[in-house]
């Protein structure tokens, strides 16, 4: 009997460990971001996945705006080449981190963000049951959702992945009214 209940004891801390360690690593990477601390936030970035994320929006929108249709072999070759203009300008540890903290690509749209746009900062991220609420998980995998005051469309979601023993963001997935913005910067990029 004190076998189970020590064998039970041992699983529900390794299993509360496994839930609070993304969400540490969350935390300590938005007080990086917004402290501008380079060195962690690349630490916390796997910067390869996170251009093929946000290229492979960019191409969506930007083909969903256009109305071009092409398949998806030829979508997946041409991505990079017709993103690249604009995902260049998202893909620097300063970028990635004003976007994320302005919620806006100021890189991209210098004009400066709407009034009412709000990043991922501490405040606006949530407590942490709001995270929990916001959140998803798998094995090796981690996705939240954030900032909370805003609506589930306008939020930006990231995708974390356990690498090397280490939870590093590895997507960003951008609420679409931003996708569409970068999609028509691309648009402009194009006719240039």
């Amino acid at each position: 009997m004190r076998r189970a209940l020590l064998t039970v004891a041992v699983l529900g801390l390794i299993w509360i460990g496994y839930m609070a360690w993304p969400v540490y690593d969350l935390l300590v990477l938005v007080r990086a971001i917004e402290t501008r601390d380079v060195e962690r936030v690349v630490r916390h970035i796997y910067f390869d996945a996170v251009r093929i994320s946000l290229t492979n929006q960019v191409v969506d929108a930007y083909l969903r705006r256009t109305g071009i249709q092409i398949g998806p072999l030829r979508r997946n070759i041409a991505a990079a080449a017709i993103a690249n203009p604009v995902v260049e300008k998202l893909i620097s540890p300063e970028a990635l981190s004003q976007l994320l903290t302005v919620g806006w690509p100021v890189t991209v749209v210098p004009d400066g963000p709407p009034p009412a746009t709000i990043g991922i900062t501490a405040n606006t991220i949530g407590t942490i049951w709001q995270i929990y609420a916001n959140s998803e998980y798998g094995f090796g995998r981690f996705e939240v959702a954030g900032p909370t005051a805003l609506p589930q469309q306008q939020r930006f979601r990231l995708e974390f992945r356990l690498l090397h023993w280490h939870w590093r963001l590895v997507g960003v997935i951008l609420p679409e009214n931003i996708q569409n913005l970068l999609a028509d910067e691309l648009v402009k990029a194009m006719r240039k």
